[in-house]
């Protein structure tokens, strides 16, 4: 898939982006890539002494992880995997000198590939050799923003296995995330699914003012390690000299998040390779970005992820169930009436889709249906039964009835006192309602008409088509509402109805 690069100058400094999403901003990329890289090499140099650390790199082609893991005396060997030549390019020529031309260090092994692939065929290696001579000490992972459910692999389950078949026993891997605050499901699964790979790992976060004048949040990054990485080893970590950003003191603070949005870890799903589970996350994110500005000094509101080990239990993964799929997208819509009824929001399946534009067609949705007399739709139909499959048409039956005596029920109630009115039928038992309340029908016929406006707009919404497939009171006027459209909203409605169902029942 072809990538769109631009380095854009300016007076502070270079910036560099790749598809549109901010790499690094030259002003401040120390903040970011000594965070990165010097933490996990300081590790790997703490618990191996003595020896030539290997450490492998993927992604990173700028050339900026390369130069601060080479301010490690110990580094013997570096190998550089990115699958952009044009990157490498930028890299060796345009950010040589903010890169100090770490590419041309003899040290450094580049590699044009693929990075899953690579680690593929590399473990494959690793197992005919059957040694450790060739594993590394340490291995950072500098990837850019996932942007679709391919880019999600490298924080894969079986992506974090293959960095554990590379890997030295007690060796350190360092893997950029997302941010923390601005998408914190997709952050902690990322979290999860190295717990799940059988790995310990400590969160950090911390603030790059580029990525933050982009409205990226906070930014975050994973250390890990088969065994477990302790306060003692932290704190005792000798750092290179001469760093712009990093200190012992500040990387100690680095570690500790809000617990509104620490509690939320337990609350995702590991992420595995060709699943859209991540991307999903991403999408429809839960915005926590002014939890880390309230109360900076309440240490009750904090957690520090040195002070425990978190258990590394493996979360059953459902198979089968794609959370994009119409399906899984129409659950999660409906499942939202029951804890927030007012706050609905139709999950994205594109980056370009937001809140505000989920808001907007809710709007108008709302404003379309109240012209719609939903007794005299449902009576419509059945007087087409024929028509209609007996399935549809039993269930069209069973709605009526109950849609009557909800009526019947609320005029009732409009008539007596309101003391009285308020008392009447508070044995839910008793009161007359639906399978689904009056709130969900709407809910139903809300995600229906939207749906099927993205797939046929001018069926959907009566816009007098003349086309083959005619209007539902056989004229091609306008005025009547396409048969095509009508078989799509019914079907709809009772798919969604069949949805709910099954959800209450579970």
């Amino acid at each position: 898939m072809p990538i769109s690069l631009f380095v854009e100058k300016q007076p502070n400094g270079i910036a560099f982006y790749i598809n549109g999403e901010l790499q690094f901003h030259t002003a401040d990329e120390a903040i970011y890539h000594e965070y990165l890289t010097i933490p996990a090499i300081a590790l790997a140099a703490k618990r191996f002494p003595n020896q030539p650390l290997r450490v492998l790199i993927c992604g990173g082609g700028d050339g900026l992880a390369a130069r601060d893991i080479l301010r490690c005396p110990q580094v013997s060997q570096i190998d550089l995997v990115d699958y952009s030549q044009e990157v490498i390019d930028l890299g060796k020529q345009d950010f040589a000198f903010f890169n100090q031309e770490s590419l041309s260090n003899p040290k450094v092994t580049l590699h044009i590939h693929e990075a899953f692939a690579y680690l593929n065929r590399l473990t494959q290696e690793f197992i005919t050799a059957d040694n450790l001579t060739h594993k590394y000490h340490a291995i950072i992972c500098d990837f850019t923003y996932p942007a679709s459910v391919g880019d999600t692999q490298i924080y894969s389950l079986e992506w974090f296995d293959l960095l554990k078949q590379t890997l030295i026993p007690s060796g350190i891997i360092a893997t950029n995330a997302v941010s923390p605050d601005r998408d914190t499901l997709a952050f902690w699964c990322i979290y999860q699914t190295i717990l799940t790979a059988g790995l310990d790992v400590k969160p950090m976060q911390l603030q790059i003012p580029s990525f933050v004048n982009h409205d990226y949040g906070n930014w975050g990054f994973l250390l890990a390690s088969e065994i477990s990485i302790s306060r003692s080893e932290i704190e005792t970590l000798d750092l290179p000299s001469e760093l712009r950003e990093l200190s012992l003191k500040n990387l100690l603070q680095v570690f500790i998040f809000d617990r509104a949005i620490a509690k939320l870890r337990h609350s995702v799903i590991p992420h595995k390779k060709d699943s859209s589970q991540l991307l999903f996350y991403l999408l429809n994110r839960l915005n926590q970005l002014n939890c880390s500005s309230q109360n900076q000094e309440n240490l009750e509101q904090k957690i520090d992820f040195l002070d425990f080990c978190e258990p590394r239990q493996a979360i059953a993964i459902t198979k089968n169930i794609d959370p994009m799929s119409l399906d899984s997208l129409a659950k999660a819509w409906l499942n939202q009436l029951e804890s927030n009824p007012e706050q609905l929001l139709i999950p994205a399946q594109h980056h370009s889709h937001t809140p505000e534009i989920s808001q907007e067609w809710i709007g108008r949705v709302k404003q379309l249906l109240t012209q719609i007399d939903l007794s005299r739709l449902i009576a419509k139909l059945l007087e087409r039964s024929q028509e209609l499959p007996h399935e549809i048409t039993v269930d069209l039956r069973e709605l009526q009835t109950k849609l009557s005596n909800f009526q019947l029920s609320n005029k009732l109630m409009d008539k007596l006192p309101q003391n009285a009115s308020q008392s009447i039928y508070t044995d839910s038992a008793t009161r007359p309602s639906f399978n689904l309340t009056t709130a969900k029908v709407i809910a139903i016929l809300s995600l229906t008409l939207l749906v099927a406006n993205l797939a046929a707009p001018d069926a959907v919404f009566a816009k007098g088509s003349t086309s083959s497939f005619g209007s539902f009171g056989g004229s091609d006027d306008g005025s009547g509402v396409g048969v095509f459209g009508l078989m799509m909203t019914i079907g709809g409605v009772f798919w969604l109805i069949n949805l709910a169902n099954d959800s209450n029942q579970k």
